[in-house]
């Protein structure tokens, strides 16, 4: 009963410990939100066993046993008892159920008086009637055909009959033996259920101790772990469902800087190769402007217009002088304005900005763990409050439970002074003194029954070694009348001592039978408990049941002796099966939700806002904007390649250049040769040194032109299509963003939540299931069981079913012993026949008497 109260403490300090949640497991591992607990400590190597003793003389017990569930006509009247218990039976007046039920053992007994009244009786008749030459004490024999047939018959039905009394002796000592050991077994027995309680309570609260501390600093850092890693916990979900609209409009800002600087760059550069072509070309017309009137004044003198000068006059009619002027105008590639405003639209590097923007979104676990600093304070505050308040509890109620413990052990051991299993042992020690007596009383009658058996064997074996067929029965030999008289012997104990193992056969019958059947039957079928100790309102009229008021003051609580050996059979957990689930719901205590409110308070208080996060601001968006509107894909680029593209002059200067050199060649005139040499050098020189430049910067501005054009032609889509992005970025982050946070904050609560449900859950399911197995407990029951029932009863059933066995085969022991004696004793008549193959003939009788002399 102290070790139920003990386990009951130990439940309701657990039981504080769980709704402490937040607390505790010394699980090793966790993947993906899932713990995985550590098994509880193993259970010790108990000694006690439930095992059934494997007897010799099991078959013989279970006969005994088999026999006295047959006597009884009816089942033991529970109502009588339970009356008797109660005191509203007077076994004085209600004693016919009784009588009833005992009426088998009566009858048995009866008879067991009959057999000890008469047996001395008639075993004097008997001598009596032997002293008369009566009953076969008359000192012939008479010699017939059938002599020998008749002894060989005698000779093997007393074999068989003694072998059979041996078998029962045989039986007779051990079980004498064994109810001397079971007596001896309760001291190592008691030892040993003392150890395995010992040992049980120890392991209980070892497996208390690993879930209630050893199993606390994991799930509590575990909790801390995630409260301090909250951020990267909540913020990097919400990346990852912003990043397939976030990203896509991040990088589509930066590519697009990355252009729009690009555009800038060759549309700068434009504009500075046209006004360098600009000049270049207002240069090259003035000189070709002076080229072009030098050379008309020299083709225009007289000298030129001579007959003699032919060639001069043929130069005149093939050039055309207008062609010497500029091709392409230049100044109509006109950039100046879009520039600056692309320029304007630039002037603040949004490349930066649109990194910063991307690095604010990335940051989102930095800005989560900001706005959950204050949250996380509250909470650990209130976990380590809780922490404070359960260990002070648990050490005061560990300090209380150790102090019980280690009495109730104290109380058991037998080192201690007037402890229980002292008392208990010293009580078996005097039992043991007593036993010696008995056990003595029983080798005596066993010893008795050994004499009488070895009497039939001697008589058996003088007689028929001191025997000679040739010898008259008056001369027989000694030895086989000595034969004779050990059989005779044997009868005369037989009838000497067949009360007394009678009267101890009664006893050991009435006294086993009636425990096996009041106690050991009704324990093996549960009925004792069902019908007297489980009986509602019997021990007390306001106890409906005994043991939970033992246990707990409560005497409402359906808990019953039955259940509980039941429940610790089956190796169920102390809790389940003391049923302490009615005194106080472990679910209920478990519902963390309701004993901590304000935790669950502090966790609803988590909230992250993305209202003042930006992926690009509003000056950035006004630039994408400004370069959409800066009119670069408004100019006329074709236009302006197909005037580019008409060349630099209207004519190669190199070619007129050769042309008035060969036409130089055929003048004769020295003066106007000479002269139409120098407008040719000058030509060649305005070729190399201005014509020729230009064609580079030409090149360049045509490939600027180009590379504008293409870009131009995709920038206001391009444009177009990120500011679509961003908004829609922007617009998720905001809107959808709120959900997905609000939906992340909730999905880390709910893992928070969800350590502390597993924790419930492993809690719920060890205090059921696994904590405190008692098969142990069950086990020591069953020791008992055993010891009393297995071997004490059953050895006491054996013995008088030895003895009763015996006594059977004493009747015809007797009756064949006396008529076998006479076949080896020394005769004093003989009666023999002439002729004793012929039955038809009447012989003539020779009776022949001899002096008997006595053996």
């Amino acid at each position: 009963m102290a070790a139920m109260r003990i386990c009951h403490k130990c439940l309701l300090t657990l039981t504080f410990l769980f709704m402490s949640t937040f607390l505790c497991v010394s699980a090793n591992t966790q993947q993906d939100g899932k713990i995985i607990w550590d098994p509880l400590p193993a259970e010790p190597q108990y000694n006690t066993t439930a095992e059934e003793p494997s007897l010799p003389l099991s078959s013989l017990f279970g006969l005994a046993t088999g026999f006295i569930h047959k006597v009884p006509p009816k089942e033991i009247p529970w109502e009588v008892l339970r009356g008797l218990i109660n005191g509203t039976v007077d076994i004085a007046n209600d004693y016919t159920e009784f009588v009833s039920y005992s009426a088998g053992f009566l009858t048995c007994f009866v008879i067991a008086i009959i057999f000890i009244i008469l047996m001395p009786i008639i075993g004097i008749v008997f001598c009596c009637c032997r002293c008369c030459d009566n009953c076969g004490g008359k000192m012939l024999q008479r010699d017939k055909y059938n002599t020998k047939c008749r002894r060989v018959s005698l000779l093997v039905l007393l074999l068989f009959t003694t072998i059979m009394i041996t078998f029962g002796l045989l039986c007779g000592f051990t079980s004498n033996a064994d109810m001397s050991n079971a007596l001896q077994r309760a001291d190592s027995t008691l030892q040993s259920n003392v150890k395995d309680m010992s040992a049980y309570l120890n392991n209980t609260f070892e497996q208390f101790n690993f879930v209630a501390f050893n199993q606390y600093d994991y799930v509590h850092e575990l909790l801390i772990s995630d409260l301090n890693n909250v951020g990267r916990l909540v913020g990097d979900p919400v990346k990852e469902a912003a990043n397939p609209v976030v990203h896509p409009a991040v990088d589509s800002v930066i590519q697009l800087a990355k252009e729009t600087f690009g555009i800038q760059q060759v549309l700068r550069e434009m504009v500075n190769t046209t006004r360098l072509l600009t000049g270049q070309a207002r240069q090259l017309q003035q000189e070709l402007d002076m080229e072009r009137a030098a050379l008309n004044y020299t083709l225009g003198t007289p000298q030129c217009r001579n007959t003699r000068a032919q060639s001069c006059l043929s130069l005149k009619s093939s050039l055309d002088l207008n062609l010497l002027k500029l091709a392409a105008d230049y100044s109509i590639v006109r950039a100046e304005r879009e520039l600056q405003r692309v320029d304007f639209a630039l002037r603040e590097n949004f490349i930066e900005l649109a990194y910063r923007g991307r690095d604010e979104y990335e940051n989102i676990a930095s800005r989560i763990d900001a706005d959950s600093i204050r949250m996380i304070r509250d909470v650990k505050f209130e976990l380590e409050k809780v922490r404070t308040a359960m260990q002070s509890e648990v050490t005061q109620v560990q300090n209380e439970v150790d102090i019980q413990i280690h009495t109730f052990l104290h109380l058991l051991s037998s080192d201690s002074p007037n402890s229980s299993a002292e008392i208990f042992l010293d009580a078996f020690a005097e039992a043991q003194s007593y036993d010696q007596y008995r056990f003595f009383a029983g080798i005596a009658l066993c010893t008795v029954i050994l004499v009488i058996v070895l009497c039939n064997y001697l008589g058996i074996i003088f007689g028929e070694c001191g025997r000679d067929k040739r010898d008259r029965p008056t001369e027989r030999g000694c030895l086989a009348n000595m034969g004779g008289g050990f059989l005779l012997t044997g009868v005369t104990m037989t009838f000497m001592f067949s009360p007394f193992i009678m009267l101890a056969t009664t006893l050991s019958f009435l006294a086993g039978g009636a425990t096996e059947k009041a106690i050991c039957k009704p324990l093996e079928s549960g009925d004792i408990f069902r019908e007297v100790i489980d009986y509602p309102y019997l021990l007390d009229p306001n106890q409906r049941y005994w043991l939970s008021y033992a246990l707990y003051q409560v005497p409402d609580l359906p808990l019953t002796t039955k259940e509980v050996i039941r429940g610790c059979q089956a190796d169920g957990a102390i809790y389940d099966v003391l049923n302490l689930d009615n005194l106080f719901n472990l679910t209920t205590e478990l519902d963390y939700r309701k004993q901590y409110p304000e935790l669950l308070t502090q966790l609803d208080s988590f909230n992250v806002s993305f209202k003042g996060l930006k992926l690009i601001d509003d000056s950035t968006r006004r630039s994408l904007y400004q370069i959409k509107e800066s009119g670069i894909s408004a100019l006329d680029y074709t236009g302006y390649l197909n005037e580019v593209k008409k060349g630099i002059t209207g004519v190669n200067l190199t070619t007129i250049s050769n042309m008035i050199e060969m036409a130089a060649a055929a003048i004769p005139d020295r003066s106007l040769q000479s002269q139409l040499k120098s407008h040719a050098t000058n030509l060649r020189r305005i070729q190399e040194d201005t014509v020729d430049p230009m064609s580079v910067n030409v090149a360049t501005l045509i490939e600027q032109l180009i590379i504008l054009q293409r870009e131009a032609a995709t920038i206001s889509n391009t444009i177009h299509t990120t500011i679509e992005r961003v908004l829609i970025a922007q617009d998720f982050v905001i809107n959808r963003g709120g959900e997905i946070i609000t939906q992340e904050i909730k999905n880390f609560t709910n893992r928070l939540l969800g350590f502390v449900d597993q924790f419930v859950d492993y809690v719920h399911n060890a205090v059921y299931n696994d904590m405190g197995r008692c098969k142990p407990v069950a086990n020591i029951y069953n020791s008992f069981d055993v010891l009393v029932c297995s071997y004490s009863v059953d050895s006491l059933n054996g013995f008088w079913l030895a003895l009763g066995w015996c006594i059977f085969f004493f009747i015809p022991s007797i009756i064949f012993a006396v008529k076998l004696s006479k076949f080896y004793r020394r005769m004093r008549y003989f009666e023999d026949y002439f002729n004793t193959h012929d039955l038809e003939t009447v012989p003539m009788k020779i009776y022949v008497d001899y002096e008997y002399q006595a053996p």
